[in-house]
């Protein structure tokens, strides 16, 4: 993966999708907090940067928390916490149009992507966690340890899987 560690926060609601991020993640060797959605993040950020503490390479956030408007902290963010990548989570959409995505992107984040499918679970969680070790600059998706966190090191994964 590299010499050191990423670190991404993720803000979703407890849902079966943020627990499929969150294994996905974690099964490529990124540190990972699941936050509440409720956290205020400009102000979580300006303390961590006013004290020195690192900040997360990237920040996880699901479009439909109804506490934070995603376009405008992915300015604020750009703005404040440029080094801070943003990927912003529609979990409500199957898919993303073109149009939707560069708005997105316009607005400062690195992406938008859609919800997992339970159709295409292992081939959506691939090109996700792919698009998200680019955006991170590592190089190697452990394949391996993707299927293996998707498909059996968990019952209660399995389980959220199978109730999408």
């Amino acid at each position: 993966m590299g010499d050191f560690r990423k670190f991404v926060v993720m803000i979703q609601p407890m849902s079966r999708q943020g627990a499929i991020w969150q294994a996905i993640l974690r099964s490529q060797e990124i540190s990972v907090i699941w936050e509440s959605p409720d956290v205020n993040l400009c102000d979580s950020l300006t303390h961590l940067k006013a004290t020195g503490a690192t900040l997360p390479d990237l920040l996880l956030i699901d479009t439909r928390l109804q506490t934070l408007n995603p376009y405008t902290f992915c300015r604020w963010s750009h703005k404040h916490c440029p080094t801070v990548k943003v990927v912003l989570v529609n979990g409500a959409q199957k898919e993303i149009t073109p149009s939707e995505r560069e708005w997105a992107i316009y607005q400062g984040a690195a992406d938008l992507m859609p919800r997992f499918q339970r159709d295409s679970l292992v081939s959506g969680a691939v090109v996700k966690a792919r698009r998200i070790l680019d955006i991170l600059d590592c190089t190697t998706l452990d394949s391996g340890a993707l299927i293996s966190a998707l498909l059996g090191s968990s019952q209660d994964l399995c389980q959220k899987i199978h109730d999408l």
